[in-house]
């Protein structure tokens, strides 16, 4: 979504690729030649550019568009870019949960499909469309040293299934900076099970899913465990958190459906990045 590169040659000639000037020509006339053409419905898929295996996955990396073109299986964070593409925006809270139905395997919505089915981690696009919505808000990703560690920058948020971060996934998926405890988010997809709530491990624990069983969230003893299993919010699509907080009502159950600071436990994605710009690099208590 940002304006690109005027030619193949200037994303050649960027410092990732050490490219000497004739291997830098040679790749840029291939791809001047094969892949002039924008991304198209359906793919037209052709042999990758005549790359090293290096060069082509700075290529991907650099241009996710290309998994339209080429019989490569698709990243995760090109899947999160062809949802911003068939939106037209970047993807931010009020718009995440159209993003998550572009790329539902069921009814896939893609503007520009990838030419060959994604075999990755569904729960690592999950993961990479709540990134986006930090980034989007204002709260990037943190990026690596030479050595994989974080670069602490603030706002920011870090991702726990990329770099040496990656030894603490089995606390969670994403870390937003925060006293006195850092907040750990749990992504999830459809349905929230058991996974769901130990995902917390008694540390501040963030949901964020697009949850469709409203169900999962609405007995008394679910919302004790959540609290006591160190959840602070629980986020989830408008339609489904409006049928649950309807059945609370309903059930004048609504007195459990708070969290430690005695604010609402369940809260809509739409008010995701409020809440993670109000307490980030600040206090959880405001939460």
């Amino acid at each position: 979504m940002s304006a690109g590169g005027s030619s193949w040659s200037e994303v050649l000639d960027r410092p990732r690729f050490r490219l000497k000037s004739p291997a830098l020509k040679a790749i840029a006339a291939d791809l001047d030649a094969r892949f002039s053409e924008p991304p198209s419905n359906p793919a037209r898929p052709r042999p990758a550019p005549l790359a090293s295996v290096a060069v082509l996955k700075g290529l991907l990396e650099c241009c996710p568009c290309l998994f339209n073109q080429v019989e490569v299986a698709p990243t995760s964070r090109a899947i999160v870019h062809f949802c911003e593409i068939a939106l037209g925006a970047r993807i931010t809270d009020q718009n995440v949960t159209a993003a998550f139905a572009v790329q539902h395997p069921k009814s896939p919505g893609w503007r520009y499909p990838p030419a060959t089915a994604f075999r990755g981690s569904g729960g690592t696009v999950m993961e990479l469309l709540c990134s986006e919505v930090l980034t989007s808000g204002g709260i990037p990703t943190m990026p690596h040293d030479t050595a994989r560690w974080p670069v602490w920058n603030m706002p920011g948020h870090i991702l726990l299934n990329e770099g040496k971060m990656g030894d603490l996934k089995a606390l969670g998926d994403i870390l937003v900076p925060c006293a006195p405890t850092n907040l750990i988010i749990s992504v999830k997809s459809e349905k929230a099970k058991e996974r769901l709530l130990y995902s917390a491990n008694s540390i501040e624990g963030i949901g964020f899913g697009f949850f469709d069983e409203p169900s999962e969230f609405w007995t008394a003893r679910r919302m004790q465990l959540y609290k006591r299993m160190g959840f602070s919010a629980i986020y989830m699509p408008d339609s489904t958190l409006a049928l649950l907080n309807e059945k609370l009502e309903d059930q004048n159950r609504s007195q459990y459906a708070v969290n430690i600071n005695g604010t609402a436990l369940y809260r809509p994605l739409t008010q995701f990045t409020a809440d993670m710009l109000r307490v980030v690099g600040k206090s959880a208590f405001d939460l």
